[in-house]
C-alpha cells in the first residue's frame, strides 16, 4: 500500500515572501515539516510540490540537497489541485495526506490515527473530525485514492483549484469518516500556521523556547506548545491580531514608496515595514516594499519584501507597470522631483487608484486622498489631513530599566554626533553607567575612548528592547526620540539644527517631556542635570509628561482603520 504525503509550498506568498525557508532554530521552515512528517509510521512516500519558476527554485535546491523527492509542476501556478495530482498520479497513491507547507506544528500522531481510520473504512473518501470537536491543528487533510478522484473531479472553478478541498465546500461529494482527535488539542484557539511577519515571530519564539531545553532530533510537540499558549498571555498576543485570509475573497494590493539614505537616515524605511506588515495582517492587503537608496541588509527587514531602486526616476518607471489598489508614498519632499511624483499621483488617482502621502509630503495635499502625518505637530490645516500624538507610527515598549545610557543619533549620523559626543558624556555621566552608542547602517563608526563603559552596537536587531530597558537615552531628532520619550526613558535631545523647524522645537520644548539641547554647549551642563540624584523633581515631572502624552500611541492601527474606511466609501 502506497501511503503519500505531499507538501504543497511555493515562496510566492503575497505577505510573507519566501517564508517556506525562513529560519525556525537553525532551520529553514521546510525542513521541520518534512522532519515531523519522519515521524509518521503510515506513510512510506514524502514529496515537496512547488512548482517550475525561478523564484521557487531555490525550494528545489533545497530538496536536492536533502534527499527530499521534489516534483516542479509546470502547468498554471495557481493550480495547486492539479499540482497535487500530478504527484498523487505519479506515485500512485492509494492513500494521499496533503500538508501545507507554511504548518510548521503538523502532529504526526494525528496523521497516523487518521490514516489508520480511513484505511479501516476503505468505503469512505476522506476524514473530518466529529462535529463538536474542537482543535489546534491546522494544515493536515487526507484522502483515499477514490476520495481524491472525486475531489479534483468537481474542483473546476479557479478558487477551487487553487484551494485543496475549497470544491467540496461548494459541491459536497466526498463521504468523510467521522473521527476523534488523537489527543485534547481543544483548551485553547490560535494560528498555528505562518503567513505573516507576525506569526513568523511567533513561531520563531516557539522554537526557540522548545530547542533551549531539548536536542535537535526532537520536534516540539504540539501538546507541550498547546501549554505555553495558555500560561502566557504575551506569546498569544504576537499573531493575535493576524486576520486568516478566506479563499472566496479577492484581496486588494497596496504598493509603498520609501526612500533610505546618509541624508534621510532609516525613519521612512522604520515605518514604511512597519505599515507593510500591518496591512498585510489585519487587512490581508498584499503588499510590495519599494526603496529609493543604497541597499543594506538590515535584520529587520525581509529580503524578499523589498525592491530597491537607485533614485525615484527608476522606482517609479517600475511602479507604472504595476497594478496596485493602493499608493503610500513615504519620501523626504528635499530629496525627490516634486513635479514628477505630482504626475505619478495625478496618474493614478485618473485610474480610480487610492494615494496617501505619509508626513511632509504635504505638497501632494491636493492629489492624494490622505496625507498621514505621525507626528505631535504639523502646520497645516487640510481636510484631508490627519495628525497627532495618538498617529506615531511604532509600537511603545516599556521593560525593566537598566542602569545605561543609550545613544541614538540616527540611521546616518548625518549631524556627525560621533566625532566628538563620546567625550563629553565620559565628563559628566557617572564611570558605572554602562554606555551603549548605536550606529546606524549608513553611519560612520563614532570615536569612542578605548572603555570598558563603552560598547558600540552597529544596527541590532533588537533595538527597541534595548531603548525599553534603557534608563537614559540620548537622541537626535526623528522617530527614535519619540520612541525614547514613549518608552519611560529619561530623554536627551541633541541639538536639532535642520532637522526640524524652529516651530516644532519651541512646541517641543512647553510639552517638557525630554530635555532638549539647543545648542552643543547645552549637553554638558543637561548631562549633569539628568544624573544629578538629588535633581528628582524635575526628572520625574518631564517622565510624567512623557506618559501622558504618548498613553495613546495607536498610529498602526488608526492608519488601517482609515484605509478601511477608505475603501468602505466612509
Amino acid at each position: 500500500m502506497n501511503i503519500l504525503a505531499v507538501v504543497g509550498a511555493r515562496l510566492n506568498s503575497s505577505r510573507l515572501p519566501g517564508k517556506h525557508l525562513l529560519s525556525l532554530a537553525g532551520q529553514p521552515m521546510i525542513h521541520h515539516i518534512f522532519q515531523r512528517l519522519q515521524q509518521c509510521q503510515q506513510i512510506n512516500t514524502r514529496v515537496l510540490a512547488t512548482t517550475a519558476d525561478a523564484f521557487n527554485q531555490p525550494l528545489v535546491d533545497w530538496a536536492h540537497s536533502h534527499a527530499v523527492e521534489v516534483m516542479a509542476y509546470s502547468g498554471n501556478v495557481d493550480d495547486l489541485v492539479g499540482r497535487i495530482d500530478t504527484v498523487v498520479q505519479q506515485y500512485n497513491a492509494d492513500y494521499i495526506v496533503y500538508i501545507c507547507g507554511d504548518c510548521p506544528l503538523i502532529e504526526p500522531a494525528f496523521i497516523d490515527h487518521a490514516l489508520t481510520q480511513l484505511i479501516a473504512h476503505p468505503q469512505k473518501d476522506s476524514i473530518k473530525l466529529t462535529p463538536g470537536t474542537e482543535t489546534i491543528h491546522e494544515g493536515i487533510a487526507v484522502y483515499s485514492h477514490h476520495g481524491w478522484q472525486k475531489l479534483v473531479a468537481i474542483s473546476t472553478s479557479d478558487l477551487a483549484r487553487e484551494h485543496v478541498g475549497y470544491g467540496n465546500k461548494l459541491t459536497p461529494v466526498l463521504d468523510a469518516l467521522e473521527i476523534g482527535d488523537c489527543a485534547d488539542f481543544s483548551k485553547i484557539k490560535h494560528r498555528i500556521s505562518v503567513d505573516t511577519d507576525a506569526d513568523y515571530r511567533f513561531m520563531s519564539e516557539i522554537y526557540r523556547r522548545w530547542y533551549q531545553h531539548h536536542g535537535e532530533s526532537t520536534i516540539v510537540s504540539l501538546s507541550w506548545v498547546q501549554q505555553q499558549l495558555l500560561m502566557d498571555p504575551q506569546l498569544r498576543q504576537i499573531n493575535a491580531h493576524v486576520h486568516q485570509k478566506l479563499p472566496n475573497v479577492k484581496y486588494r494590493k497596496a504598493v509603498i514608496l520609501c526612500q533610505v539614505g546618509a541624508d534621510v537616515g532609516m525613519g521612512h524605511l522604520r515605518r514604511s515595514v512597519l505599515l507593510a506588515n500591518a496591512l498585510m495582517e489585519q487587512l490581508s492587503i498584499g503588499v510590495q516594499l519599494h526603496i529609493i537608496g543604497e541597499s543594506r541588509a538590515l535584520p529587520w527587514l525581509q529580503a524578499n519584501l523589498a525592491k530597491w531602486h537607485t533614485d525615484i526616476t527608476e522606482a517609479l518607471t517600475v511602479l507604472k507597470e504595476l497594478n496596485a489598489d493602493l499608493w503610500i508614498v513615504d519620501l523626504h519632499p528635499a530629496f525627490v522631483p516634486q513635479q514628477q511624483l505630482i504626475d505619478f499621483c495625478c496618474t493614478a488617482k485618473a485610474n480610480q487608484q487610492r494615494i496617501i502621502a505619509i508626513d511632509k509630503c504635504d505638497f501632494l495635499l491636493p492629489h492624494i486622498d490622505l496625507l498621514f502625518v505621525p507626528s505631535f505637530f504639523c502646520e497645516l490645516e487640510h481636510p484631508n489631513l490627519s495628525f497627532g500624538w495618538e498617529n506615531y507610527l511604532f509600537t511603545p515598549q516599556t521593560a525593566t530599566k537598566k542602569n545605561q545610557l543609550l545613544v541614538l543619533t540616527g540611521g546616518s549620523d548625518a549631524l556627525k554626533y560621533g566625532a566628538w559626543l563620546a567625550e563629553t558624556i565620559d565628563a559628566c555621566v557617572p564611570a558605572d553607567i554602562e554606555r551603549i552608542w548605536i550606529q546606524g547602517p549608513y553611519a560612520e563608526a563614532p570615536q569612542l575612548p578605548e572603555s570598558s563603559h563603552w560598547k558600540k552596537l552597529q544596527n541590532p536587531a533588537n533595538l527597541p528592547t534595548l531603548v525599553a530597558e534603557s534608563a537614559t537615552i540620548i537622541s537626535c531628532y526623528g522617530l527614535s526620540l519619540f520612541e525614547a520619550i514613549a518608552s519611560k526613558a529619561l530623554t536627551i535631545l541633541l541639538p536639532a539644527k535642520q532637522l526640524t523647524s524652529s516651530n516644532e522645537l519651541r512646541f517641543l520644548k512647553q510639552l517638557q517631556c525630554c530635555f532638549i539641547c539647543e545648542h552643543e554647549q547645552d549637553i554638558a551642563p543637561i548631562l549633569r542635570q539628568v544624573f544629578n540624584a538629588k535633581d528628582t523633581d524635575t526628572k520625574q515631572q518631564i517622565l510624567d509628561n512623557a506618559a501622558a502624552l504618548t498613553a495613546n500611541i495607536d498610529g498602526v492601527n488608526i492608519f488601517c482603520k482609515k484605509i478601511q474606511a477608505m475603501f468602505n466609501g466612509s
